[in-house]
């Protein structure tokens, strides 16, 4: 009977240094999810911010390209005046000059 008295104890014991153990993985998990969430938090803040930063760069470009492209319309129509402009010159400048020789 002192045998079976004697390994309840020991068992006791273990089932509380076991619960001991639980409760410190517990607590170990519980700290190490909190700063996986920090971590989280921290890195979903980061995101945004360069989420921010692209839209805006890409908002710069889309601008850019349109005043590039004004640009080229406007130097197209400027060219396209020019010859237009200096053929028309030429054709005076011909005309005087057949005109002196008749």
């Amino acid at each position: 009977m002192e045998d079976l008295k004697e390994e309840v104890k020991d068992h006791g014991d273990r089932l509380n240094r076991v619960e001991k153990d639980v409760q410190n993985l517990r607590e170990d998990l519980r700290s190490g999810l909190q700063r996986v969430d920090s971590s989280n938090q921290y890195l979903r803040e980061q995101n945004n911010q360069i989420l921010k930063e692209i839209l805006k760069r890409n908002n710069s470009a889309e601008q850019h390209d349109f005043e590039i492209q004004k640009i080229t319309k406007g130097n197209q129509l400027k060219m396209f005046g020019m010859i237009f402009g200096a053929s028309g010159l030429a054709a005076v400048v011909i005309d005087v000059i057949v005109k002196l020789f008749k």
